[in-house]
Parts: C-alpha cells; sequence; structure tokens
C-alpha cells in the first residue's frame, strides 16, 4: 500500500495541478489514497479527501493509512456535489476487486466527477468498471489515466474498458518471486520499450544478401497497391534484397512505382490475342492473378530467399486459392502468410465437419516457420468467431501450439500467441491505421525482419511495435483521419531510431 500510494503521488506531483480531490472509499484503494494524500500533505501540495466510508469501516492496512493521515494532520470530507476551484481529481473509491452495480453514495459520487470536467486518475480500477464481468457499468468513472499497481490487466487495454481506463500506466510494486511465478499465465504486455531489446544488429562489412534476401508474393489487378506497399515496408525495414513476385499484367505498374525492388514477372500463358476486347472467357478473366502454373517459378525463387511473404492483394480467385494451397506446403523457409493466402487456407473449412478442423490441419501438415497475420474477420473464417477479449489469449494460445505457427491477431489491441505457449500483448488503439493498406505495411515489416535472421516470435513481435510506433507518428503528424498506410512506411526509419 505504500508503494502503491508513492506512485500514486509521483504521478499527482508531476502534473502540477493543486488543489487535488481525492476520493476514497473504506477498502485498500481507499488507503492507497490515504497514503497519496498524506505524501500530497507533506510535500505542501494542496488536497482533499472526500471519504465515502465512516472511519469505523476502514479496516487492517488501510486503517494504519488513515492512522498515519490523521496523524499527518489530514481531515476527511463528506462528499460535495460542486468540485469547483479543483484542478486534479484522484479515484480511489473502489480498485480491481469491484464488482456488480454501484451502490448509490459511490454511484453519486461518479456522477459528480464525469460532470466535473476535471481531468481524473484512477487508482488500479475506474470506480464504477466491473472487474469480475469486465465490463462497465452504466454509471463509471472515465479516466484519462489509470495507474495499474504490480502488474498490467487486460482490462485497461481491451475495448471493454480501455476507454474507462484511459492511457494506463503500471506502477511496479516488490511482490515476492515466488508469488509471481505461481501466478504466471504467460501473457505478457510489450510495449515500444522492448524495440531497442529486439531490433537485430546490422552487419556493417556485409552486403545486400548479407543484410537478407526476401521474396513477397503478391498482388492482383484490382490490388496492385497491396503489393506496392507491403514492398516498399520490406525495403525500409532492413532488407538487403527484395524480390516482388506478382503477375505481368499489373508489372508495368509497379515498375513504374517502385524503383529498389527484383521482380519477378509472373506470365499470364493462358491469355488470348484478342484478351483486350473479350469479356467473357475465364482465362481473360483470370490475367493479372496468381495461378498454379506460377508456383515452380515462384519456388525456384522461394530457394534463394530468407524468408517469404504472401497474401497481400491476391484476390479470392478460385485459381489463385489453388496456386496458395499447392505452394505453402513447398515452402521451406519462414513464411508470412496474411490477406488473400489466409483466405485461401480459411476455403478449406467449407467442407470441413468443424468450423476450424480443415484449415489446423492444413496448417500443422505446413513444415515452414509461420506467422499467420489475421484481422478479427480474417480469424474467423480460418478459426470460428472471436471469444470474448479475455478469453481471447487462450484461445490463440491454443491455435499456435497445436499448429506450431506464430499467430498474430491484428487490432486494438494486437495479440501475438507463439508455440511455446506465450501470449504478448501490444496495447494499440490508434483508429489512423483502421485503413486497407496498413496490414499490407505490417507483412512487409516482419518479412524483413525474417530475413535478416531474426526468430519468428521475435519477428512478430517486432514488426508489430515498429508498425504501430511508425503509426503513432504518422498519426502525431496527419491525424487520424487523414493519415494514410503510406504514412507509416515514412516514418519507419523514425520507429527504427531508438
Amino acid at each position: 500500500m505504500q508503494e502503491a500510494g508513492l506512485a500514486l503521488f509521483k504521478l499527482v506531483q508531476a502534473k502540477s495541478l493543486e488543489p487535488v480531490a481525492v476520493f476514497i472509499g473504506g477498502g485498500n484503494n481507499g488507503g492507497d489514497g490515504l497514503v497519496l494524500a498524506k505524501l500530497l500533505l507533506q510535500a505542501g501540495i494542496k488536497n482533499t479527501v472526500f471519504s465515502l466510508a465512516p472511519t469505523n469501516k476502514f479496516q487492517n492496512e488501510a486503517k494504519l493509512a488513515l492512522k498515519d493521515f490523521f496523524k499527518a494532520g489530514g481531515q476527511l470530507y463528506e462528499v460535495t456535489e460542486l468540485l469547483d476551484g479543483f484542478k486534479l481529481i484522484v479515484d480511489c473509491m473502489l480498485g480491481n476487486g469491484a464488482k456488480g452495480e454501484l451502490r448509490t453514495a459511490f454511484a453519486n459520487a461518479v456522477q459528480v466527477i464525469n460532470n466535473s470536467g476535471l481531468p481524473v486518475i484512477a487508482a488500479d480500477a475506474p470506480t464504477g468498471y466491473d472487474s469480475a464481468a469486465h465490463i462497465c457499468n452504466d454509471i463509471c468513472i472515465r479516466a484519462n489515466e489509470t495507474t495499474l499497481f504490480g502488474f498490467p490487466r487486460l482490462d485497461a487495454y481491451a475495448k471493454e474498458g480501455g476507454s474507462a481506463f484511459g492511457k494506463a500506466t503500471v506502477a511496479n510494486l516488490n511482490y515476492p518471486n515466488e508469488l509471481v511465478k505461481q501466478f504466471d499465465e504467460k501473457n505478457y504486455l510489450v510495449t515500444e520499450d522492448a524495440i531497442s531489446q529486439l531490433l537485430p544488429k546490422r552487419n556493417e562489412w556485409g552486403d545486400k544478401r548479407t543484410q537478407g534476401t526476401a521474396l513477397i508474393i503478391a498482388g492482383s489487378k484490382d490490388m496492385p497497391g497491396a503489393a506496392a506497399l507491403c514492398t516498399e515496408a520490406a525495403l525500409r525495414s532492413g532488407a538487403g534484397l527484395v524480390t516482388l513476385a506478382t503477375t505481368e499484367a499489373i508489372m508495368p505498374v509497379l515498375q513504374t512505382k517502385l524503383s529498389e525492388p527484383v521482380f519477378c514477372s509472373l506470365e499470364d500463358s493462358e491469355k488470348r490475342e484478342d484478351d483486350t476486347n473479350y469479356k467473357g472467357n475465364c482465362a481473360g478473366e483470370r490475367r493479372g492473378t496468381l495461378q498454379p502454373q506460377h508456383n515452380p517459378t515462384i519456388i525456384k525463387r522461394a530457394e534463394h530467399a530468407n524468408a517469404v511473404a504472401i497474401g497481400p492483394g491476391l484476390s479470392t480467385d478460385k485459381e489463385t486459392i489453388k496456386a496458395v494451397l499447392e505452394l505453402l506446403p513447398q515452402l521451406n523457409t519462414p513464411t508470412v502468410i496474411d490477406a488473400d493466402a489466409l483466405n485461401a487456407i480459411a476455403s478449406l473449412n467449407d467442407n470441413s465437419p468443424t468450423c476450424d478442423s480443415a484449415a489446423i490441419e492444413y496448417l500443422q501438415n505446413m513444415q515452414a516457420p509461420a506467422i499467420l497475420t489475421p484481422h478479427v474477420r480474417e480469424f474467423a473464417r480460418l478459426f470460428g468467431k472471436l471469444p470474448d477479449s479475455f478469453e481471447i489469449p487462450n484461445r490463440l494460445r491454443s491455435i499456435a501450439t497445436s499448429t506450431n505457427k506464430v499467430l498474430l491477431l491484428k487490432g486494438a489491441p494486437t495479440y501475438i500467441a507463439t508455440p511455446d505457449g506465450n501470449v504478448y500483448v501490444i496495447p494499440v488503439a490508434n483508429s489512423g491505421m483502421a485503413k486497407g493498406g496498413s496490414g499490407d505495411v505490417l507483412t512487409g515489416i516482419i518479412v524483413a525482419l525474417l530475413a535478416q535472421g531474426i526468430g519468428t516470435a521475435e519477428a512478430a513481435v517486432l514488426g508489430a511495435l515498429l508498425h504501430q510506433k511508425a503509426g503513432r507518428i504518422a498519426r502525431e503528424q496527419f491525424g487520424a483521419f487523414s493519415m494514410l498506410p503510406s504514412d507509416i512506411i515514412k516514418n519507419l526509419h523514425k520507429a527504427f531510431s531508438l
């Protein structure tokens, strides 16, 4: 409690806003608030403590904190309906253990706080958030910032709680190691601070092949931009040599747009001389899409690549699906499977006894190390509907361990499950990145990292961190409405900078 209160004090002190209104309940969360208030008094920072519990209701550590607070000259006040003159509110009424609807006194206090328009810091959890059901009650504090004590909590980063918790920070507490191990669920929060630990070291004496070679299989007549975004992102992420394999129908467009990659043109061998005027021929319709006859060329190119990415903008043409399904089992190179390559695998479920059994079996039979990067709808087609946020880690863990593949679920937050049973949560919520093409950029980043020799788990985590950091910077420049996926690529150099 002393450590928690001290963490709150440091946060409040840094805000330089006073006087401070501290709202407390009679439990341990209130005790944290009393430690805070005592430290504020000792530092000469003006504060008023509004208590929703009489003094005889404080028990155990909270009772000791109350005694220390009184000894320091503090007083308790009843909740007022107006908070005029205050600059900051600290919510220490109910914490992590709260559940169910709020009692009347607490509900009234929450409404007073929400109506004040003042910035709010919550301790451990905003009052009104049901930590058992993982939902916000109808009456709930909407904090600007929440300090989480000891460890991160998924509530603060999932869509159910994120809007109530606001910006979440973690205050480390000195829990015994044996206790930490006892409750370790193998779910880990990963932030931008980890980028420096995961970045590969550059070989300053190595040539372009030493820096990693990547093969990207992407694009179709209706989606050439996906191939361009993925390829440029790979080039901006450290790969020494990037080859783009795509059909000859869209090659002129991409060669005009991109200068740096090597191009592998996949010939449209079924084309007719009068295709330009013919609208009903299937072969003509398939020009500009991946076909099974392209696979030998791709396999030969893949033999010289350190990593492969497949899927962005490929289309869901029947022959493309066939080509993807025949190609993937023949690859031995670490592979990023995205977009329409995922849709191809998902098509196997159409005739399977359960919603995901055919896709699971197919992935189990794939020998190459692989990273799957579905968004929510692609995940549903592959593995069935996602469970509630707080069951997502276990569902992803089950798939990753059973298929021996890394699974990166794009969204807010981003989840990455690895075959060893770990699940990493990246706390990103940026609506500016919720635009077509952002996923293609992520695939390009990850395949470049794989090409540089990073393992699949590390490449997935680092790629997602770099992607979200560059996206955050792009949002700061252009705003959520106007930023584009190409702006993420333009800011990758800043994401890599330490």
